[in-house]
């Protein structure tokens, strides 16, 4: 099947091992689900049996939701059944957990191998001639013209011109080879079309720092494998990148060449050289771009959560949120009410990454919204559980604790499955319990309940996230709510138990943290 711009697209299933790209073709109907006689197989019980379908047609292709209980997404936008949604390359499709890639067609080019063994090509060595520096210089004028945004293809092709016209053959492709498979994807190509490639001058050039030669004028024995091509004359070089172990350069011509020599080699060579660093910058350019965009998004969750001091009516409070590895997953609030009451909030999202992170920011902005209302903690815990069920996948869900503070200090809480609040007096910390549920998002019209949990008189409390009593040691031993306990006795104030956990934690784990970490500490002021 072709886009708007006429690309043929295709399919690709990263979730199932060994599974192979489908194209999609007119007049095909490709099923996905957890069926075994669907056309893509998920298997994973968030995905129903006949779960979505593309079709195929001279408008392009377009995919629609077969009634799925946990429903598809394109680009993170939900499918309606019945309201099919068009496909073009460079689309996600994300069936429960799993995600499907819609990607251009690949072409790809026949490989044929011969009676010779790759040890009967002739290799040069790449370096070994004068003419590598002339050949760096030809080269770097080419890549000071490759846009700074520009794809491997453009690089590529942009290389391959210029190999043509210097070494006068006549097709030029760069591939990338898995010696178990009978083809050879092509990357980028210049000059002339069609035509299979050898798997034995492909494997003679597996050396980076050797460029493969094969020529029926001079390597009769060796060449059986483009004998009967009516090609004449073959260079091959290994393109060396971080990241990309089977990419090559192959050029040949079917006219007799007999300047293609040691000089040409290494021509070819250095062009392999300079495709690879060109090919590792674009991927260098790409990890700071996201690690660019995975500041600006820890930024923005900051700016969600409370200051690390403040003060609402009559409570007082300290916070730390330290993310992982990963985008965060961990909220938290304080909001003072019109009655006067101030509602306290902690929870964690499961998993790391985008999904988690946004999981995360709906749950702030509707806790946020919800403060305001005067809604009873358990209240406020289904309405978010529901709200959360309709809109996410059964591995997205959160935790959560709610606390609310009345005028006078009293304590009433509703645990939605986390279980990390403390209270501290004197030199005594004691872990509490509060009725609730369970966590949200998992279970539809989940009902919750709320206890009271004492008074802010009575002392300090701490609420933290997993990332606290999980953390791990190099040995793997975690944490542990005791070793939280011995802590807190120890310290002394709101800012005390912060920094007292914090700074244990990193005494107990190291520099970095492998989930998010937020501490809470409140105590009531006069």
């Amino acid at each position: 099947m072709t886009s708007g711009t006429g690309t043929t697209l295709e399919l690709v299933n990263d979730w199932t091992p060994g599974s192979h790209p489908i194209a999609l073709k007119k007049g095909v109907r490709v099923v996905i689900g957890r069926q075994g006689d669907c056309d893509i197989w998920l298997d994973h019980g968030a995905v129903s049996r006949k779960h979505a379908a593309v079709e195929c047609s001279d408008a392009g292709a377009a995919i629609d939701d077969l009634g799925s209980r946990h429903g598809t997404k394109v680009n993170s936008r939900p499918v309606r059944a019945g309201r099919p949604v068009m496909l073009g390359a460079g689309d996600v499709i994300q069936v429960g957990p799993c995600l499907l890639r819609v990607r251009s067609a690949a072409s790809r080019v026949r490989t044929e191998a011969g009676d010779a063994s790759p040890d009967a090509v002739r290799t040069i060595v790449f370096g070994a001639k004068a003419g590598a520096e002339q050949a760096l210089r030809v080269l770097i004028d080419v890549v000071r013209n490759i846009p700074t945004d520009g794809t491997v293809e453009q690089a590529g092709r942009m290389v391959l011109e210029r190999l043509l016209a210097v070494t006068g053959l006549e097709r030029a492709i760069m591939v990338r080879f898995d010696a178990a498979r009978s083809d050879a994807e092509i990357l980028a190509q210049a000059g002339r079309s069609g035509g299979a490639v050898s798997r034995t001058v492909l494997a003679s050039a597996s050396d980076p720092q050797r460029v493969a030669h094969l020529s029926q004028t001079a390597d009769i024995q060796a060449a059986a494998s483009i004998a009967g091509t009516g090609v004449r004359e073959v260079l091959c070089a290994r393109i060396a990148a971080e990241g990309e172990e089977h990419l090559y350069l192959y050029l040949d011509s079917v006219q007799g060449r007999a300047s293609v020599d040691a000089a040409t080699a290494e021509f070819v060579g250095a062009a392999a050289r300079i495709c690879g660093l060109v090919i590792e910058s674009f991927a260098r350019r790409r990890l700071e771009s996201l690690r660019l965009d995975v500041e600006r998004a820890h930024l923005v969750q900051r700016r969600l959560l409370p200051h690390d001091e403040g003060s609402v009516g009559t409570v007082h409070w300290s916070m730390r949120s330290l993310p992982g590895a990963a985008l965060a997953g961990d909220f938290a609030g304080v909001a003072e009410r019109k009655d006067g009451s101030v509602l306290v909030w902690i929870g964690d999202v499961a998993g790391k990454g985008p999904a988690a992170a946004m999981l995360m920011a709906t749950a702030q902005a509707w806790l946020s919204s919800s403060a305001m209302r005067l809604e009873a903690p358990a209240a406020i815990a289904q309405g978010l559980n529901d709200f959360l069920f309709a809109r996410s996948d059964p591995e997205e869900f959160a935790t959560l604790l709610i606390v609310l503070v009345d005028p006078d200090g009293a304590l009433t809480a509703c645990d939605a499955g986390h279980g990390l609040v403390f209270r501290v007096s004197g030199d005594r910390a004691s872990r509490l319990e509060a009725a609730g549920g369970p966590p949200l998002g998992l279970v539809p019209e989940a009902t919750y309940a709320e206890s009271g949990i004492g008074s802010l008189l009575e002392g300090r409390l701490v609420l933290a996230t997993d990332g606290v009593h999980e953390q791990r040691n190099a040995a793997g031993s975690t944490f542990d709510f005791s070793r939280i306990e011995q802590v807190l006795e120890q310290s002394k104030g709101t800012s005390g138990d912060v920094e007292a956990l914090i700074r244990a934690l990193h005494d107990f784990a190291g520099s970095r943290f492998d989930d998010d970490v937020t501490v809470l500490s409140l105590e009531r002021r006069a």
